[in-house]
């Protein structure tokens, strides 16, 4: 199996992405950390920065990259669809999450805590869905396993500790 470079870097970046954002956005929600509003925006930009770098590749890899909106309308049975849609849906959600936390200057506020919530919620998910796209591939054996979505939310998590600890320094 020789993956293209975008389908490398999609897997990278946006897991990393999506990573630092569930850590940022739970250690900050839980009280795990104090950071202030302004480490709190730019932490989450750099993560939106690395997840849309990795959306906007993996277009690159597709065969006919005018037609990606179709995939979203196949949500029943594709998980690239599922992952489109939920990607999507995040963006808003995690914006207005990371707005509140750098207006209310790294405070927690109900408000915050609800979008930062179903921020988190929908990052998972569409690491999740991600997973299931290269967990349900038949052209690669060792892949096709249940473990294949797990592996990839937790290399997506550790790469994002890694851009957290980096942020947080």
């Amino acid at each position: 199996m020789h993956p293209a470079f975008s389908v490398i870097f999609f897997t990278v970046a946006s897991g990393a992405g999506y990573g630092l954002f569930i850590l940022l956005a739970a250690s900050h929600i839980f009280g795990l950390n104090t950071v202030n509003g302004s480490t709190m925006l730019w932490g989450g930009l750099l993560s939106l920065f690395l997840i849309t770098a990795g959306l906007l590749s993996s277009v690159g890899h597709l065969a006919n990259p005018k037609n990606a909106w179709r995939a979203f309308f196949r949500f029943k049975t594709s998980w690239l669809s599922r992952e489109g849609v939920f990607a999507v849906l995040f963006y808003p959600f995690a914006f207005f999450y990371l707005l509140g936390a750098w207006l209310l200057d790294g405070e927690v506020g109900a408000f915050v805590v609800f979008l930062g919530l179903i921020a988190i919620i929908l990052a998972l998910t569409t690491v999740f869905c991600t997973g299931m796209i290269y967990g349900c591939l038949k052209t690669s054996r060792q892949w096709k396993t249940a473990l294949t979505p797990t592996n990839y939310m937790l290399l997506g998590l550790a790469s994002g500790a890694v851009f957290l600890s980096m942020v947080l320094r």
